[in-house]
């Protein structure tokens, strides 16, 4: 009886492709509880930003012992000279849909054996590229205050092929190459300087805020991924019940 409904057809017979269905809802399965993990440390970052916020405002020699992820977002105070004949440009950094540069200006802090680079805001990128903006820096003997934070980190999909620095320009900060340029000791951290410090007026600071909003955002991309894999096991569900009852027996 050609025609006759198999309805004992044990799982293994299963096509190929019910399997790669199977490997798909799984990956996004993974994929949602990797964004939940994300949240939970950005849940940590912020958690310890809002502590670390209510922190006195200490000398950056008072804690350079400690472990960076310790301090970092630590409210610090610098008291020394810009070294401004040693700006650096960091590129591709975007800040209200305009493109340009983050500037770095590294920072001779008084009885301290390490420079530390001041991130002093966005500037555009100009006309050309060709020529790098002029950014009006006090070499006086000063004191600021910021945040410390990690360095630029290496972008996305980077190619080992490219040259991080050209002159003034680099593509992020790694501190051990940084350190070799200046020919210097570099304090491994940055720090971010207080958005209402008076410094070039071309400048714009305007530092990411770490909050709820960066917790509920991968919380949401979860959603999406549970969503997903649901919607499509539905389907795969519908479409193999579909299959057995419309396929012969052999």
């Amino acid at each position: 009886m050609p025609n006759q409904i198999d309805k004992t057809a044990p799982i293994w017979r299963l096509p190929l492709l019910g399997i790669i269905a199977m490997i798909m809802i799984l990956a996004m399965l993974r994929l949602g509880i990797w964004q939940l993990d994300r949240a939970e440390q950005k849940r940590d970052i912020a958690n310890k930003l809002q502590a670390r916020a209510s922190f006195s405002v200490r000398d950056i020699a008072s804690i350079a012992g400690l472990n960076p992820e310790e301090i970092r977002f630590r409210s610090i105070r610098l008291t020394g000279k810009y070294l401004s004949e040693q700006t650096i440009f960091v590129d591709n950094q975007v800040v209200n849909g305009g493109v340009g540069y983050q500037v770095f200006t590294p920072f001779k802090v008084d009885s301290f054996d390490h420079l530390v680079l001041v991130a002093r805001g966005w500037v555009s990128v100009g006309v050309s590229r060709e020529e790098l903006p002029t950014i009006d820096t006090n070499d006086q003997q000063q004191e600021l205050v910021g945040r410390l934070n990690n360095p630029p980190a290496e972008p996305p999909l980077w190619n080992d092929d490219y040259s991080v620095q050209n002159g003034s320009v680099w593509q992020y900060l790694p501190i051990s190459e940084v350190s070799s340029v200046l020919d210097a000791k570099v304090f491994p951290l940055v720090v971010e300087l207080a958005p209402e410090a008076s410094d070039s007026a071309e400048l714009v600071r305007k530092w990411p805020e770490i909050d709820d909003q960066w917790v509920a955002k991968h919380q949401g991309y979860a959603f999406q991924w549970f969503s997903m894999a649901l919607a499509f096991f539905i389907a795969c569900l519908v479409l193999l019940i579909k299959g057995r009852k419309t396929r012969p027996v052999s």
